[in-house]
């Protein structure tokens, strides 16, 4: 604790002496971007260079209005770059800094539409900007993300955190909403980690953490939206990169993967293939206490997990330019994973002092798991006005293919004697179809104001058949209690308006969002039961304000403050009623009289000279979805010895959060970005009849420390720290967590290729421990996954580098795909 405090005092008094620099005297360089109609460019990217070789010297975030500033410049010849989104990179004029202050006329800048000859720029993407409405992740700038996957880029990211399970929460919330460039993912909140997992991180570009989105977007998400953008590639011509990655850990890793794109007068075309081979291996702890008819028990259980997995995914695009004003395009997103999962489980049950029996427990398994999803669309800019047409047609089916047995045999505490013993199989197949139809307008109004409005309709049929057989003399018998056919279908439909305008130094955004929920669903072994939850909750109407203010006090400070009310639906697995076992006396299952949760979103965000970044929020939640351990009753036995770990509506939920992110130039060779995040999170609920209410103070923290050794040749330090809190996911009261990254990156092949060693969790300390109590049941967990690893990757690009990108389509399947489960672990 000492070295973790140390740290971070260093890194506060870094921030402290970069503040101080940064407030003294000296040459200034001042300017303006705009583009068309000298209208201001917000929040573009700023960097100066040397006017000599065009070397980064350093960068900023123009303001509101388009200005920007850089202080303390040393006399030389330097040049402005100017990007931004949707836009081509902008170069003044080459200048002189002399003695006194330089102010450089106005840097006009283009549609992305219109072609920009290159510059040849060597300046490096900071690792975080902070946009209007969202804070974007350079991922190529880090170097400890290299050869790992998108899951593990997506922990770096600040404000960002993943649990034990896998599950993603952002500020402290969870029921955060992913997107892979505006694409569905094909997973919920929970099992979105294993195709993030399986997701090279060379094929990251950037990650879009957005906080509060406007009524343009689904209202589905707690916590927001987090949109990973792959790598495009930018005029006519053919260009890609390869990339190959070994890891190595207590099992072997590893992945490759292509990326082509093809571009001329009338058609671009772009694809990718991606493979990953995943071994890992997981050892799950759990301890659990409880008093049962009288008798006091211990269940001391030790599992052991190996996982092996093979993941291919291929997307192929198409568009079509009919004209300058109107593109219509295709895509198609094909993926499969095949896995398996032989497991081990030991529980020993006694009274703390006697063993009384053991239980081993094996069991295998297997999945394949299959999506397609497809879309037509069209993009049209109807007049010279900017008045915009977007049209998008999906479809996406998903089917997993799951057949698992469990064998367990029941000993006396010496495990000579047979206590008795079960054999059983299950076959779980499953099938998810999405369709989605949506249309977006945009009208512009005078004064720079601009009006949005779109519809939406969703159609949505999951069925999931699970058999369950046991043996019996030989014979396999259907376990009439455990199988369970399930089918659901949900219809939404949406419309939405959005209003914008720059009021001089106010931006105002106000949006409103409608959507109607349609559901039916039925289980043929308990299908009156529900017929009646369907009929109780079938139809709902909601309305769904935002609202986005940003307000430029100064040159130096911006205030933003954002609201939002948005709703989580339940995955559509949570919803069937089915029960899995890691043993006899452990389950987890789904729940049919889950609800929405619905939460209301405020954030205050204040942002100094465009790198001091500190936000303050707070989230009130209503019949919060989250898994609680609580006593189940084995069907075929009656033993109530079992917990079952099942999603319920937790009563209420607040959350009030403090997020500060400072990148720093510390000296030439040493920049440093360092996050904090502050917590107070308030939990009631009910489990097992018992009122349950808990808070806790949390605190996160990752810096990152990058370091030019040579011309060519960076190192990099990562380090977090979790502090013990309650967690949102099963309300678990967790212990501390750490861990630290090393990296070191080398350019090859005169800049085209990239050569990266790193080392994750260098300490092995990056595992969960938690305990949950209720009742007089003390759960305790220790969760360590195979993190420690050593990693080498390349990455080289070839062709012509000027290669336009490909839209950045945003489909109509966001919201319904994501909560879809991919299955499996």
């Amino acid at each position: 604790m000492k070295s973790i405090l140390t740290a971070f005092a260093l890194t506060a008094g870094m921030m402290s002496a970069a503040l101080t620099s940064q407030a003294q005297n000296g040459p200034k360089i001042a300017g303006k971007v705009v583009r068309a109609g000298e209208q201001p460019v917000e929040f573009a990217t700023v960097t100066l260079l040397k006017a000599g070789d065009s070397s980064l010297v350093k960068g900023a975030i123009a303001d509101i209005n388009g200005k920007y500033e850089f202080e303390q410049i040393k006399q030389g010849k330097y040049l402005i770059a100017a990007a931004a989104v949707g836009m081509n990179k902008a170069y003044s004029k080459p200048f002189e800094v002399g003695t006194t202050g330089v102010a450089v006329p106005s840097l006009a800048m283009e549609a992305a539409s219109k072609s920009l000859k290159a510059v040849d720029v060597t300046a490096r993407k900071p690792f975080v900007e902070q946009k209007a409405d969202k804070m974007v992740v350079n991922v190529e700038s880090s170097i400890t993300a290299a050869g790992g996957n998108a899951m593990e880029v997506l922990e770096k990211s600040p404000t960002v955190n993943v649990d034990k399970d896998g599950n993603i929460s952002m500020k402290g919330k969870g029921g955060v909403i992913i997107m892979i460039d505006g694409k569905p993912t094909n997973m919920s909140s929970q099992e979105i980690a294993e195709l993030l997992k399986s997701m090279p991180a060379s094929n990251v570009d950037q990650i879009e953490l957005i906080a509060n989105p406007s009524a343009k977007y689904d209202a589905a998400g707690n916590a927001g939206i987090i949109n990973l953008k792959l790598k495009k590639n930018k005029n006519y011509g053919t260009n890609g990169n390869v990339n190959l990655a070994i890891a190595q850990g207590l099992r072997p890793r590893g992945n490759a993967g292509i990326n082509l794109n093809h571009r001329n007068a009338k058609v671009n075309l772009f694809g990718s293939y991606n493979y990953n081979h995943r071994e890992s291996k997981q050892n799950l702890d759990v301890y659990r206490t409880m008093t049962n008819e009288g008798r006091y028990q211990v269940f001391d259980q030790n599992n052991v997990d190996r996982y092996k997995s093979d993941y291919h995914g291929a997307k192929l695009g198409l568009d079509y330019f009919l004209s300058k004003n109107h593109t219509i395009g295709v895509m198609a997103d094909l993926a499969r994973r095949d896995r398996n999962s032989p497991a081990e489980a030991v529980t020993k049950i006694g009274n703390g002092s006697i063993i009384d029996s053991i239980l081993r427990t094996n069991s295998t398994d297997n999945g394949r798991w299959q999506r397609g999803a497809y879309n037509v669309n069209y993009r049209g800019i109807l007049d010279s006005t900017g008045k915009e047409l977007n049209i998008d047609l999906d479809y996406a089916r998903n089917t997993n293919e799951q057949v698992s047995s469990i064998f367990a045999v029941s000993r006396d505490g010496a495990e000579k004697g047979l206590l008795g013993s079960d054999t059983s199989r299950n076959n779980q197949p499953s099938r998810i179809e999405i369709k989605t139809a949506k249309v977006d307008y945009v009208h512009p109004l005078k004064g720079g104001a601009k009006l949005e409005a779109g519809l939406k309709t969703s159609f949505v049929t999951t069925d999931n058949d699970a058999r369950f057989d046991s043996l019996r003399a030989g014979n396999w018998i259907k376990d009439e209690n455990r199988s369970n056919h399930f089918i659901y279908k949900e219809n939404i439909n949406a419309a939405y308006v959005n209003f914008s305008k720059q009021f001089k130094k106010l931006h105002v955004q106000v949006g409103l969002r409608g959507e109607q929920t349609h559901i039916n669903g039925y289980s043929e072994s308990t299908q009156k039961e529900q017929l009646k939850i369907v009929k109780n909750d079938s139809s709902y109407f909601n309305l769904f304000p935002s609202a986005a203010l940003t307000y430029q006090l100064n040159k130096d400070n911006t205030l933003g403050l954002t609201y939002s009310r948005r709703i989580q639906r339940p995955d559509y697995e949570e919803l069937n009623p089915f029960e899995s076992y890691l043993d006899r006396y452990t389950k987890q299952a789904g729940n049919p009289n889950l609800r929405p949760q619905y939460s209301n979103n405020f954030e205050l965000t204040h942002t100094f000279k465009e790198f001091l970044i500190t936000s303050l929020g707070y989230t009130h939640t209503k019949d919060m979805m989250t898994r609680i351990l609580e006593a189940a009753v084995d069907p075929a036995s009656g033993d109530t010895s079992a917990i079952r770990y099942r999603y319920q509506n937790v009563a209420k939920a607040d959350n009030f959060n403090l997020n500060v992110s400072v990148p720093i130039p510390i000296t030439k060779w040493w920049t440093s970005f360092t996050t904090v995040s502050l917590a107070y999170n308030m939990y009631e609920t009910v489990v097992d009849k018992n009122n349950v209410k808990l808070s806790s103070f949390g605190f996160f923290g990752r810096t990152q420390q990058t370091f030019t050794l040579a011309k060519n040749t960076t190192a990099e330090v990562t380090f977090f720290y979790v502090a013990p809190q309650v967690l949102e996911e099963g309300l678990f009261k967790m212990k501390s967590m750490y861990s630290m990254d090393l990296g070191l990156q080398q350019k090859v092949l005169k800049g085209k290729g990239t050569l990266k060693l790193n080392i994750a969790d260098i300490f092995n300390t990056q595992y969960f421990r938690g305990s949950f109590d209720n009742a007089g049941r003390t759960t305790g967990l220790v969760s360590r996954n195979d993190v420690r690893q050593i990693r080498l990757s390349f990455n080289y690009r070839f062709g012509n580098s000027n290669v336009k990108a490909a839209r950045n389509r945003e489909t109509g399947l966001e919201a319904e795909q994501n909560r879809v489960k991919q299955g499996g672990n």
